[in-house]
């Protein structure tokens, strides 16, 4: 129950979303900010196992990921460095090219997400791993 209304909660967002995103008055698309950020993958679970508060980044979310975010490229946008976000997403293998949870778990990301600059919504989150210098 609580999935389903997670759904239609995150559906009513989408149909505002696109409303704002192309104002149909004015013909004018928002901008969309890309933000890049390193971080480390603490968790991930199913979505509705738990109760949590989630940032959705793609459309049929099913997994909630945690990442320990460590630093931002950007300024003025709503993710800061040394703050743990939980992101919805649809495919953890998918989204990390990995098909175990115990070979993304605790590595750290290059993350790249698309924000679109007008409320706390994100779209099209990326990863890819961060090569650590060797000695």
């Amino acid at each position: 129950m609580k999935v389903i209304l997670m759904l239609i909660c995150v559906l009513c967002v989408s149909s505002q979303e696109l409303a704002v995103n192309t104002n149909q008055s004015t013909g004018i698309k928002s901008r969309k900010v890309s933000i890049t950020f390193i971080g480390t993958v603490k968790s991930i679970e199913p979505l509705g196992k738990r109760q949590l508060r989630v940032t959705p980044v793609d459309l049929d979310a099913r997994f909630a990921v945690t990442v320990h975010i460590e630093s931002v490229t950007r300024g003025e946008v709503p993710l800061e460095g040394d703050t743990d976000q939980v992101f919805a997403v649809h495919s953890p293998a998918k989204l990390f090219g990995a098909a175990k949870e115990e070979d993304i778990i605790g590595k750290k990301y290059r993350f790249k997400v698309a924000w679109n600059g007008v409320r706390h919504r994100f779209s099209d989150l990326s990863a890819g791993p961060v090569v650590e210098p060797g000695p």
